[in-house]
């Protein structure tokens, strides 16, 4: 079977959201990606001539991916379905960090859109508090009480689920980590600082999936 060649377009993309994530947008250069790839300088401008339009590329990469991930989010909720398609979703936003851990350069220098950036973040809380609704309608999790309200408890998942990025992004693991295997833990840790309000049954039949999950090299 012949292997679908990468195209130079696509090497790009790839080698610099690599170097975005481990150093950081602000400080990687066209040049040091065009180094990286060894090839020129101006074969990488050919594809893309500013890193604005880098950056549009990735952006638009990722909408694509967390759209078909969104779309693709079983109605099930049961421990298996749910663990998979909840490690699926935070996994690209795992694999493009480097749009919300510098989320201040990109906007402040005009490499992204303030309103295109919000109505990124806004997509996904909806999509958890859409999924969150049926864990409390098929009995998995509890209503959140007054004064509290569901949306606050997606707000705080959303900021420690971005604070977990920046630890990735300041102490990146080791290449013998496997991605699988940082979901796993990053996900169990999220559900154990919420677990009150999740069926502990529920809870168990998650961490199971989850362990599972991250062991499958499949």
């Amino acid at each position: 079977m012949q292997t679908k060649r990468i195209t130079t377009r696509q090497r790009v993309l790839n080698t610099s959201a690599e170097l975005f994530n481990r150093y950081g947008v602000e400080a990687v250069s066209i040049g040091q990606i065009a180094e990286a790839l060894k090839i020129s300088a101006g074969n990488l401008t050919y594809h893309f001539e500013k890193k604005v339009e880098l950056i549009a590329a990735h952006v638009n990469e990722f909408e694509l991916q967390m759209r078909t991930s969104i779309e693709q989010f079983p109605f099930e909720s049961d421990a298996k379905t749910f663990s998979a398609a909840y490690m699926d979703l935070l996994g690209v936003t795992l694999r493009y960090r480097f749009l919300f851990v510098g989320a201040n350069y990109l906007i402040g220098n005009d490499l992204l859109d303030a309103a295109r950036y919000q109505g990124i973040i806004d997509t996904t809380k909806r999509n958890f508090i859409r999924q969150s609704k049926r864990l409390i309608a098929d009995g998995y999790m509890s209503a959140v009480q007054k004064p509290y309200s569901l949306e606050m408890l997606i707000d705080c998942t959303w900021w420690q689920w971005l604070g977990w990025l920046m630890v990735m992004q300041i102490t990146p693991p080791g290449r013998l980590v496997s991605e699988r295997r940082l979901l796993a833990d990053a996900v169990t840790h999220i559900f154990f600082l919420t677990h009150h309000y999740v069926d502990q049954t529920f809870f168990k039949a998650v961490q199971v999936e989850l362990k599972r999950l991250a062991n499958d090299k499949s």
